[in-house]
């Protein structure tokens, strides 16, 4: 069972708006769209494709795609002149993850939850208002969940995401809130307003979140936060797993036990 996150919509890509949207440069923007596409399709596609997803401009989408490849960050294959994302964005993602400081004390926390568990563990940041998956190790058993290195989710979303909201600033987190909505993924998914505040402050009193079946049928996890040696909550510590390995009683000790190594990976952080 892989957690392959893929977001697809029946209409046009729409643009989110914040308090920054007059700064935002429509060039730049809709090339940083196109590479979102593709990496969310997780598929080459033909400059029609991308044209009907979009509902850009022919000739715009194809000034896009000649610059983008340019630069090396898509690759056309000349026979089926189909766009990939570009092998350059490996190193590019490479570069980054080798700055992360954070994430390589991470490893060997994550190495201790995946054995104690027996499930995957992984290791996300906070980016802006989203959270990134930047480390993983992978459970050994034959069904497992696996959230792809690079995933990324929207705050209101997953035990992670959770996990961070509940400790960040409320006037922040009112924000993000309302911004991205509460989306009814599952049956088990919490869109009212005021209950999901109460599921904040719970995750706030107990220390960890928990996840089941909220954003994916047969999915469930635990989070514990991970701060900075300022207090400002920098990503999230998670273990993942089918939801029928996950019971309640162990979700509370996993999220225990989450929690603890949070706190460990902290006091690390200078």
């Amino acid at each position: 069972m892989k957690d392959n996150k893929s977001i697809k919509q029946n209409s046009k890509i729409v643009l989110n708006r914040d308090e920054n949207y007059e700064y935002i440069v429509p060039a730049v923007d809709r090339a940083a769209r196109i590479l979102m596409l593709l990496r969310q399709e997780s598929r080459d596609m033909t400059i029609a494709e991308i044209t009907e997803a979009t509902g850009w401009h022919k000739s715009s989408v194809h000034k896009l795609l000649v610059t983008l490849t340019h630069h090396g960050l898509l690759d056309r294959n000349e026979a089926t002149k189909r766009y990939s994302l570009g092998m350059v964005l490996i190193g590019y993602g490479q570069f980054v993850l080798n700055n992360l400081d954070i994430a390589y004390a991470a490893k060997s926390f994550l190495k201790e939850l995946a054995d104690f568990s027996g499930e995957t563990a992984n290791y996300s940041v906070l980016r802006g208002k989203r959270v990134v998956v930047v480390d993983s190790i992978e459970s050994r058993l034959e069904l497992r969940v696996v959230p792809p290195v690079g995933t990324t989710d929207s705050l209101t979303a997953k035990s992670t995401g959770k996990a961070i909201l509940a400790f960040l600033p409320e006037k922040q987190a009112d924000k993000i809130i309302q911004a991205d909505g509460l989306g009814a993924f599952t049956k088990n998914s919490i869109t009212d307003p005021k209950a999901f505040h109460k599921e904040l402050a719970a995750i706030r009193k107990q220390g960890f979140a928990t996840d089941f079946e909220e954003f994916r049928d047969g999915i469930s996890a635990v989070s514990a936060p991970v701060f900075s040696a300022t207090g400002q909550v920098k990503g999230g510590l998670t273990l993942v797993a089918p939801a029928f390995r996950m019971t309640k009683n162990k979700a509370m000790l996993y999220g225990k036990k989450c929690a603890q190594a949070a706190a460990q990976l902290s006091s690390m952080i200078s």
